[in-house]
């Protein structure tokens, strides 16, 4: 069957979960009309809830009230910030740490952590316990029942997971996470008590992510950080986990103005260099199962919100950002596409795509650098380098 684009978000048919109607509506945007008014009550009602719960929370005694999942970017440092100075918490940052987090954003959690006086845990994965996960997933996405972000979700999974483990043995109520509206495309708020009745109910927190960490390890594993056990999940108190970037105000220039005046260089905590390395060798898998890359249901949110997600690339301040339009983000992606098959198509090494062969590459993404200039190209080019390296490090040949 045709593949067919949605008229609104630029959304098509073949990607996991999209449906396109006679009008050329997907429904991800009817329901996303549908739900407008009722979306910006409920962003009240969560916030109120969120500030009620911190009252509860600091009322009674813990070690600490909550866990922040903190990456090293902006968005989690404004959020430790936040959770420390604004809410009054007394927070913990957990990092989880593996063999593709970036020495830039390693450096901003120690900087952080120190300029603030944080209690900090970075929590190091076994290398070969990542790499078997990573590889059975992207190889055999479908058995599990994942979407077009599949390679991220296996990834974040560890990031959420661990730190949950952490938060129930610890008896910390909380976890705090920062994801904005532009990337969820919904509020996030999840309750703990509503996760483990659901746990009575056979329904695992991260369903068939379970399954594959299960396949992926072995016996070898069960009852370790990484297992899913049921009787152990409704021993202790799960932690509630809220995003609160996704129903509260947020402005990411006011987060990098917020971090200069702790005294740490705002331009290290920019997304393009905290952006994960590993994205265009997982996007790689995702173009050719589903003809997409894996965020193009987040930029297709952006569309429809209106909220400046791929802005966040810039490298300068710019408080008159203007939001990307459809066509520019359709252009983003779809030369995003072509730089990762041009690079598996004519098996480029690392020194191909850094000296050899980058002019090739750059000609391919004139949009790139149209908007974002030479700064984000290049790190796009880096980023891109790395395919060969991860493609060995997971032993995935790709090439072939």
């Amino acid at each position: 069957m045709k593949k067919q684009y949605c008229n609104h978000c630029g959304l098509h048919s073949n990607i996991p979960g999209v449906t396109i109607n006679s009008d050329g509506i997907c429904g991800l945007c009817t329901t996303y009309e549908e739900n407008q008014v009722y979306e910006k009550r409920f962003r009240k009602v969560l916030t109120h809830k969120m500030n009620k719960l911190f009252k509860e929370v600091k009322e009674r005694s813990h070690m600490y009230d909550a866990i922040v999942l903190f990456s090293g970017g902006k968005d989690s440092t404004y959020l430790l910030k936040l959770a420390k100075e604004e809410y009054q918490l007394r927070v913990l940052a957990v990092s989880i740490m593996h063999s593709v987090v970036n020495d830039v954003s390693e450096k901003n959690m120690h900087d952080v952590t120190k300029k603030m006086g944080i209690d900090h845990i970075q929590f190091y994965i076994q290398e070969n316990v990542y790499k078997q996960v990573m590889r059975k997933g992207l190889l055999e996405s479908e058995k599990y029942q994942l979407d077009e972000f599949f390679g991220c979700t296996i990834c974040s999974f560890f990031h959420y997971w661990i730190p949950i483990k952490i938060a129930m043995k610890m008896n910390i109520p909380i976890i705090l996470e920062g994801s904005d509206l532009g990337q969820s495309g919904r509020p996030l708020y999840t309750e703990g008590n509503q996760i483990k009745h659901n746990i009575k109910k056979g329904y695992k927190p991260y369903g068939k992510i379970h399954d594959l960490i299960a396949d992926a390890l072995g016996d070898e594993y069960k009852g370790s950080i990484y297992d899913y056990d049921s009787v152990e999940m409704m021993s202790d108190n799960y932690p509630t986990i809220i995003s609160p970037f996704t129903f509260t105000d947020y402005d990411y220039n006011k987060t990098l103005n917020e971090i200069e005046e702790m005294g740490l260089n705002s331009n290290k905590f920019n997304k393009i260099y905290t952006n994960c390395s590993l994205l265009p060798f997982i996007s790689y898998f995702t173009i050719k199962k589903y003809e997409c890359v894996p965020y193009v249901k987040q930029y297709a949110s952006e569309i429809r919100r209106q909220e400046p997600v791929l802005m966040q690339l810039k490298t300068e301040n710019d408080t008159n950002n203007k939001v990307l339009d459809k066509d520019n983000i359709m252009k983003l992606m779809d030369e995003y596409i072509k730089v990762i098959n041009y690079v598996v198509e004519n098996k480029l090494s690392e020194e191909d795509i850094l000296h050899t062969r980058k002019k090739d590459l750059i000609d391919l993404a004139p949009t790139y650098l149209n908007i974002f200039k030479d700064d984000v190209g290049d790190c796009l080019i880096k980023d891109v380098s790395k395919i060969p390296y991860y493609a060995n490090f997971f032993d995935i040949k790709i090439y072939n």
